[in-house]
């Protein structure tokens, strides 16, 4: 049972409903959101909620939404290498900010405009490096891989929701994985913001390569 006071007649909202799934989420993780969890938090009946939202995954893209419509779309006066930079970035300032949200949004396709505009920004950036249509969107799904991949992990240590890997290795198994033996140490301390920064350099770098050939 709720301790919320319940909501006046009519006061009920789209904004209202997103803004308190997405602080239930960043409180509680992406599980707690359901709709009767939510109506409990806003002090009302899960059918009230069904007049402005029809159901729960339109909720879950209207939550995208909500968070990508903080995205700063950098500005076209940029050169498109600080374009894709500044795209990257803002993604995982993002992501920081909302790191239960992250798995929603790696394994979401966009569906709606708002969050296309970091594809958009993307595209035309990789399109100023003088790649033809189909390199841009070679170099443009390798940078959602990466992207996603290195926010996911960060997120989940963020989180709590994956603890480090136990790189520590005992007996026989440092004789058949020498190389994960000798690392080990290092494999486990991760500095995500140094590894997102070069890994995001190593693209750039591939993206100049495939422009100039």
């Amino acid at each position: 049972m709720s301790s919320r006071r319940p909501l006046p007649r009519g006061t009920l909202t789209p904004g209202l409903i997103v803004g308190a799934a997405l602080a239930l989420v960043d409180r509680d993780g992406l599980d707690a959101l359901t709709m009767r969890r939510l109506a409990a938090e806003l002090g009302c009946e899960a059918m009230s909620l069904y007049k402005h939202v029809p159901d729960k995954a339109t909720l879950l893209q209207m939550v995208i939404d909500h968070v990508m419509s903080d995205f700063r779309t950098p500005s076209a006066a940029l050169g498109w290498d600080d374009r894709l930079r500044a795209v990257a970035r803002d993604l995982r300032r993002l992501a920081l900010a909302h790191p239960h949200v992250v798995p929603l949004l790696a394994v979401q396709l966009p569906s709606s405009a708002m969050s296309l505009v970091p594809v958009d920004a993307v595209l035309g950036a990789l399109h100023d490096a003088g790649l033809d249509d189909e390199r841009v969107v070679g170099l443009f799904w390798a940078l959602v891989a990466y992207v996603t991949g290195a926010l996911v992990a960060e997120a989940a240590a963020v989180t709590g929701v994956e603890q480090p890997f136990p790189f520590g290795l005992s007996g026989d198994a440092t004789e058949h994985l020498p190389h994960v033996a000798r690392l080990g140490r290092l494999l486990a301390t991760s500095e995500y913001e140094v590894e997102f920064e070069r890994g995001l350099e190593l693209f750039i770098d591939a993206v100049e390569r495939a422009g100039a050939s």
